[in-house]
Parts: structure tokens; sequence; C-alpha cells
């Protein structure tokens, strides 16, 4: 029918509507069976060419039937063969899975109810264009009509109702084999394609990677962590806990080893906080929270708070890229941004506490006919202590622990004394005992 209306070897969505209709009339002009070369020899007209041009018009211009008409054509059918196309790809590059590929999807998107049909794409082609691509052509959704093809019954030519129904019923069985050996066709087609072609393979390649270098990062950490926390355990279980905690017994080297790891993590949250300002949360200097914090979280928590906030957030691989941030990580930070904000409190008081206690030792000094009066502990007084003693708890320094319950317990029973720790120990002693 398109060699009728002078198309040639044109197939299906090659000619539109328009383009027939012209075809048509140009072809009407040259074959009306009034021209004196389509009249037999007695003079009557010979309307066996525009007959057929009539048809073809009606056929081409009919959506339906023009479908059913192109569906009757051949077609290559054909699919490129796994071991071939991963052959040359070896040989020529990824650059011939195109080759092999695009004018296949390209001849079998003639069949495609939804239009436009997406292209293949070359290397080049973003990684989410490539996967609507893949979409569009599992989803794929075809006209080809089989309707009457390979057919082994004319119902026309059936003796009575019954056999003419059980030839329609063969009919559609057929009929309805071909449709699912389409469908079948079209899904091995996508299925090879997507498991040759080198952008999927690179996309899978990269996250790969990515997830193997967080997992290795990971790893690292803890293994670096682990042997951190080993170490120290040896050195404190051969020098006693307070060598461990007394900085003035420390290496130099030792101290230069503290004082790198304590950089490297507080930098390791300062970068994660500032990713809070920039995705637009908080109205701090590092966006949920402020310089000021920020340096009181750093001075107050030791590494291992730190690195437990840093963790939480996604750890150092999400310092260096923003996309392994973790938002949830955040309600740590605040959570011990406020611990530590009652503990720098808690140091601030015991600083000016300890700072009174100076001022009356100093004044004690000074007077040389002091003469320390044994106190009477009375019930408030035994509260006061009880009480600091809940505020210290025990520490490994309890030097140091029993200094500050000492002092808060002179400052808050008393306007001029200082107790001393035996003091104090003896009274909270028999006080909880």
């Amino acid at each position: 029918m398109y060699d009728i209306l002078g198309f040639g070897s044109e197939l299906g969505d090659t000619a539109d509507t328009e383009v027939i209709k012209k075809a048509y009339h140009k072809a009407v002009l040259l074959y009306h069976p009034d021209k004196a070369q389509y009249k037999t020899d007695s003079g009557k007209e010979d309307r066996t060419v525009f007959l057929k041009i009539q048809e073809a018009f009606n056929v081409l211009t009919d959506e339906k039937k023009r479908r059913a008409y192109d569906s009757q054509l051949p077609f290559d059918e054909s699919i490129p063969k796994e071991e071939k196309v991963i052959e040359k790809m070896k040989a020529k590059g990824d650059g011939k899975f195109f080759k092999l590929f695009d004018p296949v999807f390209k001849r079998n998107a003639r069949f495609a109810v939804k239009k436009p049909v997406p292209e293949l794409g070359d290397m080049d082609t973003p990684i989410a264009v490539v996967n609507k691509f893949y979409d569009y052509w599992i989803n794929f959704d075809s006209w080809r009509d089989f309707t009457g093809l390979g057919c082994e019954h004319n119902p026309d030519d059936a003796g009575s109702r019954e056999e003419k129904r059980w030839m329609q019923k063969e009919n559609k069985k057929k009929e309805e084999k071909a449709k699912k050996n389409e469908m079948v066709r079209l899904i091995n087609l996508v299925t090879l394609a997507q498991k040759l072609d080198p952008r999927i393979a690179a996309d899978k390649k990269s996250k790969k990677d990515a997830k193997d270098a967080i997992k290795q990062s990971k790893e690292a950490e803890a293994k670096q962590k682990a042997d951190e926390e080993a170490a120290i355990k040896a050195w404190s279980e051969e020098k006693g806990v307070e060598a461990v905690e007394s900085k003035a017994e420390l290496s130099k080297a030792e101290k230069e080893k503290i004082k790198k790891a304590q950089s490297k993590v507080r930098n390791i949250l300062r970068k994660l906080l500032r990713i809070t300002g920039e995705q637009g949360h908080g109205s701090g200097e590092y966006g949920i929270i402020s310089e000021k914090d920020l340096e009181i979280l750093c001075e107050k928590g030791n590494i291992d708070d730190l690195n437990t906030l840093n963790n939480a957030m996604g750890g150092e691989p999400a310092s260096k890229d923003s996309a392994l941030f973790i938002m949830a990580g955040t309600a740590e930070v605040l959570k011990k941004l406020e611990e530590v904000k009652i503990e720098a409190n808690k140091d601030e008081e015991d600083d000016k506490i300890a700072k009174e206690i100076r001022r009356r030792e100093a004044a004690i000094k000074s007077t040389s006919n002091y003469k320390k009066v044994e106190k009477v502990w009375t019930d408030d007084d035994i509260s006061h202590i009880l009480t600091a003693v809940k505020l210290y708890p025990p520490a490994s320094n309890h030097v140091e622990r029993w200094t500050k319950i000492s002092n808060y317990v002179s400052v808050k029973v008393s306007t001029d004394a200082v107790f001393s720790n035996d003091e104090v120990i003896k009274v909270a002693y028999k006080a909880t005992h």
C-alpha cells in the first residue's frame, strides 16, 4: 500500500497522515481513470489502479487499520547476541555497545504507543536519563497487532456457528501467543542492554567504590580506636589509673600524640557542624550552635565524647562529603552540649569558690594570732556536705575531688573558715554510714 502511494520502501512512522494525504492527491491526479492511458481499447475506464489507491488511502489514514496493516509487514525482530556484543566491546571499546543496540531500539520504537520515544544516548548521557530510558522500555506499550497473523483457520469457511466459534477461538490463542512472544522478545532486549550497558556498569562500580571507601574508613577508624584503647589500657595497667590522668607523667611524644588526636577530632566536629549551617539548620556560626558553644563543647568534651558525636553525624567521611552527613546525629550534639554547659557552669562556680578559698587562706596567713576553732557541724552543714558529695561524684583523682567538696562546704557553711579534706571526709563518712 505504501508503494502504490509512491513511498517506495518507507514504512509505518516514516510518513504521517498529512504526508499520506498529499501522496494520495498526487496519485489520484496521476492515476485517475479518466486519463487516456487508463482506459481500455474500447474507451472504458480502467479503475484497477485507482481502486488500489483508494484502498491504500482508506487503510493508511485510519489508525487502527494502518496499525493492523503495518503489523503484517516484514520486520527484523533480531536482538544482538550477548557473546558477540561482549567480544566487540572488548575489541573496539564501549562505544560499540551503542552502535549495536541503538538501531535495534529505534527499529522497535515504530510500534510505540507513547511518544516521543527516548533515545539510547551515549557515554555522556547522565545516569538518571539512562535509567528513565530503561524504565520506558521496561513498561513499553506496543500497538503491534497480530490479528490474523499465521492463523490456520478462516472463520468465513466454517460450515456452522460452532465451527466458526472454534476457529475464532483457535485464532485468538495464536494471536495471544504471538503477542506474549513479542513481549518476551522486548524484555529480553531490555534486559540484555541493561546488563551490558557500560554506563550502568560504571555507575554500579562508582557506588560500590564509594560504599567500600566508607566501609574501609569505618573499619580503619574502628581499628585505630581499638588499638588506642588497647594501648591506653595496657599503659594504665602498668602505671595505674592516676598515672593516665596525670599529664605531668606523660612523655613529650605522648603529649603530642594526644594533642594531635584532640585537634583532629575537634576539626572534624567543626566541619560537620558547618554542614548544618550550609543546609539551613540553625542560625549560629556553626549552624545549630554558636561558636562559643562549640568552644565549650571542644573544651569540655573528651576525645571519646567528640568521636561519638562525630560518628553520629557520619564521621570523618561525612566531613569530606556532605552527602554522607546524618542530620539525625545532631540531636546527640545538642544533648551533649547541654551536659557540658552544666559542667562548664559547674567549673565556673568551682573557680569562684576556689578563688574565695585562696582569699580566705591568704587572710588567715596574714593573721598572726589566728587560732582554728573546732567546728560543730549542724544538720544544715551536713546537708551541704551530702549535696557536695553528690555534686562531685567519685573520680580517679580522689584528692582533687575532696578538695572541691571541702571548698564548696567551706563557702556554704561559713563566711571565713577553710575546712580541710580530712575534716570534711570524716563528717561525710559518719553522715553516710
